[in-house]
């Protein structure tokens, strides 16, 4: 069991966050912080998953007082923590994880939790994009457009520092996705028709985003389940 102190990000406009709030940072007088207590289990039979450079491990989480919505919204809420370890440079990548000092890990997840901090405000972007171009036509599309969020929040303890992101259940007939990848704007290539769906529809925003923005910035690396993204990236070129 380890104390807990939460840090939910906000969503701004993507206007607002050129002009006045461009980082994530906790230091922020408006930043909400929220404490109570993580149930984590270490053992490596608890890994959810280990990519590259990050580990996913499940939590139980328990703030005190309970959130109105969302993480933390309930007892017990499931959420995974994320965090980076030192690579070895091996194929196989296994327990056990070397992790960087606090200070270093602190700002790697600072670069995260600003990337989905603004994959969040360019989201917002694009379907506020789509919703106004649906007002002004005099019939619905005669599709069905995906409706898609990224779901990570930054967290952080005294003694170390974690990303958090709500559980992405996967059910049997699903499985998780590569949408497109960070070094290609080109779609991932995909079996399941509905996956093909939302991979047009990651390429569309893409596109929006590029264009709303000047040119200057879209984002990447989509990936997720059929309705839940996480883990961006941000791209200032193609």
């Amino acid at each position: 069991m380890i104390q807990v102190d939460f840090y939910p990000t906000s969503v701004h406009g993507f206007d607002n966050l050129l002009n006045k709030k461009a980082t994530f940072n906790i230091m922020n007088m408006d930043v909400a912080i929220f404490s109570g207590n993580g149930q984590l289990d270490l053992s490596a039979s608890a890994l959810i998953g280990v990519g590259a450079f990050k580990t996913a491990q499940s939590v139980q989480l328990m703030l005190s007082p309970l959130r109105d919505l969302s993480i933390g919204s309930s007892l017990n809420y499931c959420i995974v923590f994320n965090r980076p370890f030192i690579s070895n440079g091996l194929t196989e990548v296994g327990p056990p994880f070397i992790h960087y000092t606090l200070k270093d890990e602190t700002n790697i997840l600072y670069h995260e939790a600003n990337a989905l901090y603004w994959a969040k405000a360019l989201l917002q972007m694009t379907y506020r994009f789509i919703d106004h171009g649906i007002k002004d036509t005099k019939a619905p599309p005669p599709f069905e457009i995906p409706c898609l969020q990224f779901l990570v929040k930054p967290n952080s303890t005294v003694s170390v520092t974690y990303l958090a992101e709500k559980f992405i259940p996967v059910s049997s007939d699903e499985e998780f996705m590569k949408y497109i990848h960070n070094g290609n704007a080109a779609p991932c290539i995909l079996m399941d028709l509905e996956a093909e769906e939302n991979v047009d529809f990651l390429a569309f925003t893409q596109h929006v985003q590029y264009i709303k923005t000047g040119g200057q910035v879209y984002i990447s690396d989509y990936q997720g389940s059929r309705s839940l993204l996480t883990d961006p990236q941000i791209l200032t070129h193609p």
